[in-house]
């Protein structure tokens, strides 16, 4: 007699939490068999094994599956001891939880209930549950991006905060330096984070306190704007000036610092990056940063089979509604929203021009942008297009290992076919220009 392929296992749902876990153990009836609660350290993690084992010959040998909710955060030392002691882990969804929670006549939520649930899910859906891996290469190059994140932010919230304070002090900052965290501007600040510290001060002795080994010989004019920029002002000592110019060295030296630290951490990212040898960055517009960033929100590329899995993934593809003879898509949501952010900076990057507007970042992508936007696809919906395209290339690159191979004959095309565009724009500018004066000129014979 034939038996289900589910009969020949015992499923286990955790609860991951920070210090302790809750296992339910049920069989493929959805009968509980067994309830535990243990420390999410090793001790506590062979006593579940234990109490599973017993489990197993008293179920003639049953094999043990696991259902973790978390297998990255809290749940990440357990899944990584189950899968060196060769039990099989599939990942559960939180969303699938929360659906067989609702599914209760009334809906409770406690770590038991909770844990339940994960089983209850593993047992329904086992064969399309992922399998967990053991990937330390993208859970450690994921916890040194996510670290870079809040550097970054912290780094931004600084600066920030120091524009709000040079307002006061110096009102057009903004044309003494172009960014307001490079080495001039940070010695500048630091040495004279009021007006009032230059007065008397020559454009030499700025010029010897604000010169850097990077600077060349632009701290001499650069000296002469900010001075110029000074003689301007009515320079007076205010009440409590010493207190508020702590304030901007303060700032400095917390700008100063995260920098430091953004430096010490993007080295770790690119000698963890090239020890596994992807080759993301050659693709236009990437660096090994940036591409480290990708990978990390992407994780294990075999786990999608396609490029269209990994842009549902990333919610760069719509979602289909259809009923009947009406077909609707809408734009996706839901997906990684972190890896879908950079994504779209990475379109916009390929579809903006150079600095001079001359020549664009990449000719083929601003080319095809322009197609899609001249056969009647929004703008927003152009860059969607530019996003999913990115998305086929960067899978071939990842599922292959290879580098990418820019076309640069087709650019050279798509470059002619730019400034083609770009000077029947300026034409018709011109002509509107022009247009407009007539019109003026013919409101004004007439007044």
């Amino acid at each position: 007699m034939k038996t289900h392929p589910k009969m020949n296992y015992i499923y286990i749902g955790v609860d991951c939490h920070k210090h302790t876990h809750t296992a339910s153990i049920i069989n493929c009836f959805n009968e509980e068999l067994g309830n535990i609660t243990f420390n999410n350290e090793t001790k506590g993690f062979k006593e579940l094994i234990k109490i599973i084992e017993k489990i197993k010959i008293e179920y003639k040998e049953q094999i043990p599956i696991f259902g973790l909710e978390d297998v990255k955060h809290f749940g990440h030392s357990l899944c990584n001891y189950l899968l060196s002691n060769n039990y099989l882990v599939k990942y559960v969804n939180a969303t699938l939880t929360f659906s067989a929670r609702k599914d209760n006549p009334i809906v409770t939520k406690t770590d038991e209930i909770d844990s339940r649930c994960i089983a209850k899910v593993l047992l329904d859906k086992m064969d399309i549950l992922p399998t967990a891996k053991n990937d330390e290469f993208f859970w450690t190059l994921k916890q040194l991006t996510g670290m870079r994140k809040s550097l970054t932010v912290s780094h931004q919230h600084y600066l920030n905060k120091l524009h709000s304070q040079l307002l006061h002090h110096y009102p057009n900052y903004q044309k003494m330096f172009v960014n307001l965290d490079c080495q001039t501007a940070m010695l500048f600040f630091s040495k004279f984070p009021s007006p009032d510290m230059l007065k008397d001060i020559t454009k030499e002795e700025l010029s010897s306190k604000i010169k850097t080994p990077t600077g060349k010989n632009k701290h001499m004019v650069t000296s002469g704007k900010i001075l110029d920029l000074v003689s301007e002002y009515d320079i007076e000592h205010s009440t409590y000036q010493e207190e508020r110019n702590y304030l901007i060295k303060f700032l400095m030296k917390q700008l100063k610092n995260t920098m430091e630290r953004i430096e010490d951490i993007d080295m770790e990212i690119e000698g963890l990056y090239n020890k596994i040898g992807y080759k993301l960055h050659t693709l236009k517009g990437l660096n090994k940063i940036s591409a480290s960033n990708i990978i990390a929100e992407i994780g294990n590329i075999d786990r999608f089979k396609t490029s269209s899995q990994l842009a549902r993934y990333a919610g760069v593809a719509p979602n289909q509604f259809s009923s009947g003879n009406s077909t609707k898509y809408v734009n996706n949501k839901y997906g990684n929203r972190d890896l879908n952010t950079l994504i779209y900076f990475l379109a916009v990057r390929s579809i903006c021009p150079s600095k001079n507007k001359e020549t664009p970042h990449n000719a083929i992508f601003i080319q095809y942008f322009n197609k899609k936007v001249s056969e009647g696809k929004t703008r927003k919906q152009g860059l969607t297009c530019v996003m999913r395209r990115l998305v086929n290339i960067i899978f071939g690159i990842l599922k292959h290992n290879t580098e990418y191979y820019h076309p640069y004959e087709l650019e050279e095309s798509s470059k002619i076919a730019y400034k083609e565009e770009l000077e029947i724009q300026r034409q018709k500018e011109k002509e509107a220009q022009e247009e407009a004066k007539k019109v003026d000129n013919q409101i004004d014979n007439f007044n």
